[in-house]
């Protein structure tokens, strides 16, 4: 398997492919690998990284090289603490990703350079002195490297333990003035531009939330990606033979290049760290959390990362103008553009994200293939909300954006149409007031079906085969909606509370059907408690979740799976999770996997956030395991890794895969009943009109 070879391949081959990159004279001409051990425990004490220089070097040569790093020659075997012997002897001892080297061979570095001739030219390893960047303390910027991208300029990163880090890299203009609302334009920078890319910009345009740590937001400036990668491409002279990591690119609120998208049901959210509180065992203290940062996933999945921010709120759907699904898009084309650069594949794209970020990604699916055609090869849906972030005809759209102008002035409160005049009374106000009014007047901006970039929603897109037929892996959470439960219904409430209170969600045609289920499906009057919640309670926001996530994400995996992308399908129930700083509930989430749980596995974070610390053997191996399915889905577009102890099957109506909290997978007709009862009593809608 490609995955398990990467390290050693690049030991071998020294190499990198790279784009046409200018030399940076205070930077040694080769490209740089972070080589380590890192098994993401940090109980580990021999976990540790080194800098392996790929072109080849005099024994002079390479100590100004490692010196220009600001590090030193690894030491030698016969040295204490890390050197060249015992770095390899670690890389064979550590995860599946690590490569086999036998340690007799003659190894890159000072090792050799001590009893070789001086003047022979080798590879290199030097030390990495960096520490892991921590989402509490002020990030250590100071081991610093320039990188010439094919477009986005020379960008100015910095390195930590385990990765590269370029942040706040803006892929468009700010979309201010007259481009507000409109369609994004490409920063343009040619090579020489040098940019920063030192710290995260700035937040979005919100109202406040828990996923944004309840502030308010004003930037609109702010559509940048954040790159995290094992590999920088910086030399002039790399052979371009050895193999490229996968991107994984992931919509806060979508790598391989992975690519994240981030959650924040498409009004709040962001890429970056985020002041907090509390988790769901309580109040911790003022707190930064930054449970989206990189260094982990990439350093032990051998990939690389991108993080993107969109328009939120009206800013990315007022006048159905799917502003932020064209922001995401040219995030994905600037993928294409310069990921090489950052060691990544731009043909292996991985798009991924939680909750509206699931959604996100869910749209990119369903968007009109002629737009994302070799944008991603494969993607992740976690904790998406199928039927409640839907597909809007362009008539509701404008319905919404006719109300946010009345409430700001901008049209009669007898106005039944909305018009441009309108649109361009909007655009000339304040930030704030356009988010303030939007929060307050409570509106649910969605994705448009405007016949060209969007053509219908997904379950018609599914049916009919005209969307990105790529492999695919659904993910919810045992209880998602546990965490949302209303303050008004108590933790131990009777069970009169289920039926009194389903008018919340349902209609009543819809409350009568469900009463009248057979009474195994939603036991609410006999069933036991969990964690916090008295069995009635649980039992509601079981039915919640099932109706919002679990069954729709069921549904659409299904169809997608016995139609039009056969093999390719993979439905995936987390019962395991770190209660999230993004949704710390202590009322309700305690003894229960909430929404956004899963992405402490997902990235690793917990550590670099200093929670829930030491992880047990058995949460170490769950997030192990996560990183791995995630990024063999990147790498090859199949889940089931070289090594795997369970085969996950595509998912073809009968065989969820469920993560356990003793760190097993079974496969399982997880609540099939009560989905097949939701789908064919009360209905599933993934558009409106």
């Amino acid at each position: 398997m490609a995955k398990t070879r990467f390290l050693l391949e690049l030991l071998v081959l020294g190499s990198l492919v790279v784009a046409q990159n200018t030399s940076v004279s205070s930077y040694p001409d080769t490209d740089v690998v972070i080589v380590s051990n890192n098994d993401l425990n940090p109980s580990n004490p021999d976990r540790a990284s080194a800098l392996f220089l790929t072109n080849s070097f005099t024994c002079a040569e390479a100590y100004a090289a490692c010196a220009q790093l600001q590090e030193t020659l690894l030491p030698s075997p016969n040295s204490t603490g890390l050197n060249a012997q015992n770095l390899s002897v670690a890389l064979t001892s550590c995860s599946v990703f690590t490569p086999s080297y036998d340690s007799t061979d003659d190894y890159p570095g000072s090792s050799t350079l001590s009893t070789a001739d001086l003047s022979a030219r080798l590879p290199v390893l030097c030390t990495n002195s960096a520490p892991l960047t921590r989402s509490n303390i002020t990030a250590d910027t100071s081991r610093q490297i320039q990188l010439s991208t094919p477009a986005a300029g020379t960008l100015v990163g910095y390195r930590d333990k385990f990765s590269f880090r370029f942040l706040g890299i803006k892929y468009a203009e700010p979309p201010t003035g007259e481009a507000r609302f409109q369609p994004p334009t490409p920063v343009q920078a040619s090579p020489y531009t040098v940019r920063s890319a030192l710290e995260y910009g700035p937040t979005c345009a919100q109202p406040p939330d828990a996923d944004n740590g309840h502030e308010w937001y004003d930037a609109e400036d702010c559509l940048q990606v954040n790159v995290f990668s094992p590999v920088v491409n910086s030399g002039t002279n790399s052979v371009q033979t050895a193999p490229k990591l996968p991107v994984m690119f992931f919509s806060a609120s979508l790598s391989v290049v992975s690519f994240a998208v981030h959650g924040g049901g498409l009004n709040t959210g962001d890429s970056g760290p985020i002041p907090f509180n509390e988790t769901s065992s309580g109040y911790v203290g003022p707190s930064t959390s930054n449970i989206f940062d990189g260094t982990n996933l990439v350093s032990y999945g051998g990939v690389v990362l991108v993080t993107v921010n969109y328009r939120l709120t009206a800013f990315g759907w007022f006048n159905a103008s799917n502003a932020a699904l064209r922001d995401t898009l040219l995030a994905l084309q600037w993928v294409q553009d310069n990921i090489e650069a950052f060691g990544g594949d731009p043909t292996h794209v991985l798009i991924f994200g939680e909750s509206a970020g699931g959604g996100m990604t869910r749209y990119l699916l369903g968007t009109n293939p002629a737009y994302t055609e070799g944008l991603f090869s494969a993607a992740i849906l976690e904790s998406d909300w199928p039927t409640s972030n839907q597909f809007y005809s362009p008539a509701r759209s404008l319905e919404l954006s006719l109300t946010l102008a009345k409430a700001l002035g901008c049209a009669d409160n007898s106005s039944t149409e909305f018009n441009e005049t309108m649109a361009v009374c909007v655009r000339a106000l304040p930030t704030m007031d356009i988010v303030a009014t939007s929060y307050d007047l409570n509106l649910s901006w969605e994705i448009i079906v405007d016949g060209d970039l969007v053509l219908t929603d997904i379950a018609s897109s599914i049916k009919d085969g005209n969307y990105a037929r790529v492999p695919t892996i659904w993910a919810t959470n045992e209880c998602e909606y546990c965490f949302f439960i209303p303050d008004s219904i108590p933790t131990n409430a009777s069970p009169s509370a289920f039926p009194d209170n389903l008018d919340i969600w349902f209609n009543s045609t819809q409350v009568q059907k469900i009463l009248d289920a057979p009474p195994d499906l939603y036991p609410y009057a006999t069933a036991p408690s969990g964690g916090d919640l008295d069995g009635t309670v649980l039992q509601l926001a079981q039915l919640i979740t099932d109706w919002y996530l679990h069954c729709p994400m069921l549904y659409l995996s299904s169809l997608a799976d016995n139609t039009t992308n056969p093999g390719n399908n993979y439905k995936v129930m987390f019962a395991v999770g770190l209660g999230s700083t993004i949704t710390a509930n202590p009322r309700t989430c305690p003894g229960q996997v909430c929404h956004a749980d899963e992405l402490y596995w997902v990235f690793a974070t917990a550590e670099t956030d200093n929670l829930y610390q030491p992880l047990t053997p058995s949460e170490l191996a769950t997030t192990q395991e996560v990183i791995k399915r995630w990024t063999s889905l990147a790498w090859t577009g199949n889940p089931n890794y070289e090594g795997a102890v369970v085969e996950w099957p595509p998912y073809t109506g009968d065989n969820e895969v469920i993560i356990n909290a003793t760190a097993t997978e079974t496969i399982e007709p997880y609540r099939v009943a009560q989905c097949d009862f939701i789908e064919n009593q009360l209905g599933l809608v993934f558009g409106q009109s």
